[in-house]
């Protein structure tokens, strides 16, 4: 009787050990979509710095299908549950502080498999010169 005691105490140790387990491999997966989302975001922010503020629009607009805008479209592909139809990224262009800035709000949606709810990553940042 003792050794069944014990046998149904291993197993109840190894299947929480299995379930902290799993749930580490969650933890970690999220993390790294969150730091794609993020790397993302800020080589699309470095790139909108390197153009021009006042034709900031046409190349991120999605609308137009601008190069930018198709380029940030493709790389957000990589994360999970994104398509042209869901979870695409979305950008907000806005006047800035300045007359020669603009305010950009850029926001990267992903989902993880198994998941029911998408997840996001937002950044803002002013484009322009002083």
């Amino acid at each position: 009787m003792e050794a069944i005691v014990a046998l149904l105490i291993f197993s109840f140790g190894l299947a929480a050990i299995a379930g902290l387990q799993a749930r580490a491999v969650r933890h970690f997966n999220d993390a790294q979509y969150r730091a794609n989302a993020a790397e993302l975001a800020y080589a699309t922010v470095a790139s909108m710095h390197a153009s021009d503020p006042a034709t900031l629009a046409a190349p991120f607009d999605a609308a137009l299908n601008g190069a930018g805008w198709l380029a940030l479209v493709d790389q957000a592909r990589k994360l999970p549950g994104v398509t042209e139809s869901a979870n695409a990224p979305a950008i907000q262009l806005a006047d800035g502080p300045t007359a020669t800035s603009r305010q950009v709000t850029l926001t990267v949606f992903w989902q993880p498999p198994d998941d029911l709810a998408a997840h996001r990553y937002a950044i803002s940042a002013v484009i322009g010169t002083n």
